[in-house]
């Protein structure tokens, strides 16, 4: 999974949650991450933070992914987002997911869960 955040706590966040279970490939710029769209397997999910200093890029960005038919959801992180604003916003797109940060524990692995349709172990394994 693809992570892209310029924030240091946010990535450890992410990777704290998301672990055991789920590779993070962590970049802090979106020049960073297009080459790790390139890995074999592709990453099965690409989560921005559209708090990161070049947000102006996520445009640009969203836009690749459409252009190299990156089939996997994406996951929209701002603390712009109301929470209320992001469920609409999630339940607006199949393929496009919204959260706000901070998440609540367990929030972010549930939406990845959710995006990617599974679950990597049962629950009583990875509760927090």
């Amino acid at each position: 999974m693809l992570f892209v955040a310029d924030a240091p706590a946010l990535r450890d966040a992410a990777r704290r949650e998301l672990s055991p279970g789920f590779e993070l490939l962590p970049a802090n710029t979106f020049d960073l991450a297009l080459p790790l769209l390139e890995v074999q397997p592709a990453p099965a999910v690409v989560i921005i933070d559209l708090g990161l200093a070049a947000a102006k890029g996520a445009a640009d960005f969203l836009a690749t992914l459409v252009e190299r038919d990156y089939p996997g959801p994406r996951i929209l992180l701002s603390n712009k987002f109301r929470p209320e604003e992001a469920s609409t916003l999630s339940q607006a797109s199949i393929i496009h997911f919204a959260l706000a940060s901070p998440w609540a524990a367990g929030e972010l692995r549930a939406f990845v869960e959710a995006a990617l349709g599974f679950r990597p172990f049962p629950n009583t394994l990875h509760a927090i």
